[in-house]
């Protein structure tokens, strides 16, 4: 299996104007992006399969963000002969500053952008950037959470999501993938880094986990353009037409 087969779960279009590489949040894989459109105007939308998940669910998951960082901007090489941008959402946030940083350190084309959405800054220590969800939030995790608090808590996901609980037999397995991120996370302390491309940072209104007053300090990172979307945490999996056009009109920006 090829390393782009791998990480793509369709070879990019060689007919696309640009591409738009999205990482999803913690213990999910690139299906969450199934309702999104297969473009968003010029980008060509491009979901990053992580190993430990869905087709690639035999393979160990990372354990920390640079060995991530490091080894997709290796299989994604070959797919930035274009411009292109990185999106991220929650810990799919930190992946994708986390790509960016290793990107701008090699001699490769660089991305016209990077938007993060619903997430803190990675160089904010992590008892900071995490916290315990607060009542009524979905989606949201914390390392603390008990196993049977992480199970309620992605079951209730999955109705939200899907309208039926996940599969008894699914559960442990997206447990134990999202236990792996949770750690990884928690345990992640990097320094400030500048990712020497412009930042879109998208908040949500009813956001009960990340204000998006808190998300300004991404201006930290480089120079940032700061929008507040109607909707929750997990809004974005719809990709609405308010979605779409930020980062349509962003990126041509």
């Amino acid at each position: 299996m090829s390393q782009r087969t791998k990480w793509l779960l369709r070879d990019p279009s060689p007919e696309a104007e640009a591409r738009l590489f999205c990482l999803p949040y913690s213990g999910v894989g690139a299906s969450v992006f199934r309702r999104w459109p297969s473009h968003i105007g010029p980008l060509e939308v491009c979901p990053l399969q992580l190993p430990g998940r869905e087709n690639r669910i035999g393979q160990p998951a990372y354990g920390d963000f640079p060995a991530f960082a490091a080894d997709a901007a290796d299989a994604l090489a070959d797919h930035l002969d274009r411009p292109y941008a990185v999106f991220g959402h929650c810990m799919g946030s930190i992946l994708a500053h986390a790509l960016v940083t290793e990107l701008r350190s090699r001699d490769v084309r660089q991305p016209e952008r990077l938007f993060v959405s619903s997430s803190r800054v990675p160089h904010w220590p992590p008892d900071r950037r995490y916290r315990m969800p607060a009542p009524g939030a979905v989606g949201v995790y914390h390392p603390s959470m008990t196993e049977e608090q992480l199970a309620d808590e992605v079951s209730r996901v999955s109705r939200t999501v899907g309208g039926t609980d996940l599969h008894p037999d699914l559960l442990p397995l997206a447990l134990r993938v999202l236990r792996s991120d949770l750690e990884m996370c928690f345990g992640y302390a990097p320094a400030l880094a500048p990712t020497g491309c412009p930042i879109s940072t998208i908040g949500w209104s009813d956001d009960a986990d990340v204000p998006p007053a808190e998300m300004g300090v991404w201006q930290e990172c480089g120079p940032v353009t700061h929008h507040v979307l109607p909707g929750d945490k997990l809004t974005f999996l719809e990709a609405p037409a308010e979605l779409q056009e930020v980062v349509e009109k962003d990126f041509r920006g």
